[in-house]
């Protein structure tokens, strides 16, 4: 299947489409939008490093293909991607992570004591 320990630090795209598959099952174009608009603009995942990720990420187990779904309207066969229980586990301690560093700046009075990150 994979991977047996975490990575000890997912790279940004991977925690990004990680974040994306966390709800739901989604093809590529629709990851890749996601994240976009997520982002608002600041992570754009080109074709070759989202599929390229999703290759390495399927070999690493956090995230598995599934079998294509076709909606009414659409005449592409698009190929869908669900998170695994190693990937969301994988996604709550990198979550769990990044929130420390928030708490941290926020200590520092980096961010402020109640703003937002």
């Amino acid at each position: 299947m994979g991977a047996k320990a975490a990575p000890p630090d997912l790279k940004p795209q991977w925690f990004q489409i990680l974040l994306a598959l966390a709800d739901r099952d989604l093809h590529g174009y629709a990851i890749m939008k996601e994240v976009l608009e997520r982002t608002e603009g600041r992570m754009r995942l080109w074709p070759g490093m989202l599929y390229g990720s999703l290759k390495r990420m399927t070999e690493a187990g956090l995230i598995v293909e599934i079998e294509p779904r076709r909606a009414a309207d659409d005449d592409m066969d698009r190929r869908y991607y669900r998170i695994t229980r190693f990937g969301k586990k994988c996604l709550s301690d990198e979550a769990r992570r990044l929130a420390e560093y928030v708490a941290a700046a926020r200590a520092k009075r980096v961010l402020g004591k109640g703003k937002p990150a």
